[in-house]
């Protein structure tokens, strides 16, 4: 019987399969001790890795969802809390403990009160409003003498995106839990199978994917009846990847020009995109009924051969679309950079890779600790324990005890590298080579291979999402590879998730947003409806909120 799996546990799989490489010895002697003088002038060593002796004790604020114990351990006492005390020399005390969807809430009613915890995570906002309190420490020394070198290799990695955010006032002060950007940015996901078997080849140019589009509908190369050319649903945000091909940006924050940061939802270039859909709709070739169905109705379509070509994030392969080729063992499902309607290339949006910020209460005497944990952090993700991720026997994951986590902004574009140069080379999965995600990729991507039409089974499924996601070629992380090699990226500007006008009017703005783009692409109003909106979207807080985030 085959195994389904949901988006949701194929998630869930991707972070545990991270956290198995988190949580390892601590292996000091791989980082270099560093030295300095102190305010007194003596000598002063710097250990990334080094244990506070004797130990200290560190309140901190967490979350908890739910958790899995093994029998005697809770979220105030376990073995992850154990591994800290004994390579750490850190006590970790629980000052609160809430669940996920309460934690800005309490958090906000910490700060409000003045009692916060010796570290916590905190959003952009909270930082900025800590900062002008006095709240927290100045972790600019702090991150300059203890950051390991693989600790600052992550966080450098998205050109000091993160590290910016985490300055205010030219001062760093907290470390930024970076995180993987790249998940907001689109690729074109066509069925390679379609093309061949029309003679067509990949699109270049948006004229090309009206034409692909316009093909598949009238050729019907599954033989399925209701087929239609390009994937579109009521969560127009889906269409970024369409969008961006006319070098727009809707539902985004930009930087214009001159440096401004611009709502890229209100900009002229909107406009033959708009009309591009519009078109396209008319044409027969987008779902008559996209207003109405959500974009699980679009993979729903993949899968049941209905529809050839969707714009997506690198990783759409996992979870459902699997059922594609357990449907049809012959479809090929291949990643594509976005075509550009110019002679300008597209370029991929890319979201914030640090929201979350790691602070230190101001007066806590061993500031140095929120590195200790990132260095450890790091340095466990290279040297896998398994022991310390996961108890098959009772599923109880131990990885979710941990606290500081963070990820590469680039992880899934360096897995994809080195699955890939392993592929090319021939090589079999090595533990001495790489990490525990590269080593599954690695070996169900070979399985896959070997068995491709055997696509009932459930393992040369989670071998096509693997090739798909991670192999070679034309897979959604090599097109990522793409866009990154070729500076084809537009990254966020914002530091902050939210403004005071933007949390009370930015809902009403975007219904009106979206309700604008709907009507056009059917339509029901007319390009130049285009122009009132922006005018009205100014009047009703925009300009306001544009003001804000420029201040």
């Amino acid at each position: 019987m085959k195994k389904r799996r949901s988006k949701l546990a194929i998630t869930v799989m991707l972070v545990a399969a991270l956290s198995a490489a988190t949580l390892s010895a601590c292996r000091s002697s791989e980082e270099k001790q560093t030295s300095g003088e102190n305010s007194e002038g003596k000598q002063v060593s710097f250990e990334p890795l080094g244990k506070f002796e004797p130990a200290i004790e560190l309140k901190i604020g967490r979350t908890e969802d739910n958790y899995k114990y093994d029998p005697g351990q809770s979220i105030d006492k376990n073995l992850i809390y154990d591994l800290y005390e004994k390579e750490l020399g850190v006590k970790l005390i629980n000052e609160w403990v809430v669940p996920s969807d309460q934690y800005t809430a309490k958090s906000n009613v910490a700060i409000s009160s003045g009692n916060i915890p010796d570290l916590f995570a905190v959003d952009g906002v909270q930082l900025r409003n800590l900062v002008e309190a006095d709240m927290i420490e100045d972790l600019t020394e702090v991150y300059k003498n203890y950051v390991s070198e693989d600790t600052k290799k992550i966080v450098d990695e998205d050109g000091g995106y993160s590290i910016d955010a985490a300055t205010v006032n030219g001062k760093l002060y907290a470390f930024p839990a970076t995180t993987q950007g790249f998940w907001t940015s689109n690729v074109l996901w066509i069925r390679k199978d379609w093309l061949d078997k029309l003679g067509l080849q990949p699109p270049k140019t948006m004229d090309d994917v009206a034409h692909i589009a316009s093909e598949f509908v009238k050729n019907n190369p599954d033989g399925v009846k209701g087929t239609y050319g390009l994937g579109v649903s009521k969560e127009l945000q889906q269409l970024n990847g369409f969008f961006n091909g006319f070098h727009a940006y809707p539902f985004q924050w930009v930087k214009d020009g001159s440096g401004k940061t611009v709502y890229g939802g209100i900009q002229p270039e909107m406009k033959p995109a708009l009309q591009k859909l519009a078109d396209m709709y008319k044409a027969g070739l987008i779902d008559a009924e996209f207003g109405v169905k959500d974009s699980g109705k679009v993979v729903e379509a993949l899968v049941s051969g209905k529809l050839g070509m969707l714009y997506g994030n690198f990783g759409l392969a996992f979870g459902t679309p699997s059922d594609l080729v357990a449907n049809n063992p012959d479809a090929d499902l291949r990643a594509y950079p976005m075509p550009s309607f110019d002679d300008q290339p597209a370029k991929a949006y890319v979201g914030p890779t640090a929201n979350r910020f790691w602070v230190v209460r101001k007066g806590y005497e061993h500031p140095e600790v929120v590195m200790r944990f990132a260095n450890f952090f790091t340095n466990e993700q290279k040297n896998a324990r398994p022991n310390y991720s996961s108890n098959p026997e009772t599923g109880t994951l131990y990885w979710q005890y941990t606290i500081l986590q963070f990820n590469s902004p680039m992880m899934q574009v360096n897995e994809h590298r080195t699955v890939k140069a392993a592929m090319l080379a021939k090589e079999q999965p090595d533990e001495k080579k790489h990490t525990f995600n590269e080593k599954q990729y690695l070996q169900g991507i070979y399985d896959y291979f070997k068995d491709p039409k055997n696509t009932k089974k459930a393992e040369i499924q989670t071998g096509w999402m693997y090739q798909a996601t991670f192999g070679t070629p034309d897979s959604g992380a090599e097109v990522l590879d793409y866009y990154f090699k070729n500076k084809l990226t537009v990254t966020t500007p914002l530091k902050v998730s939210s403004t005071p006008t933007m949390s009370q009017k930015m809902p009403t703005l975007t219904k009106m947003e979206e309700v604008l783009y709907t009507k056009i692409i059917l339509g029901e109003a007319g390009i130049d409806e285009f122009d009132k909106f922006v005018a009205d979207w100014k009047k009703q807080g925009g300009d306001e909120i544009t003001k804000e985030l420029n201040k």
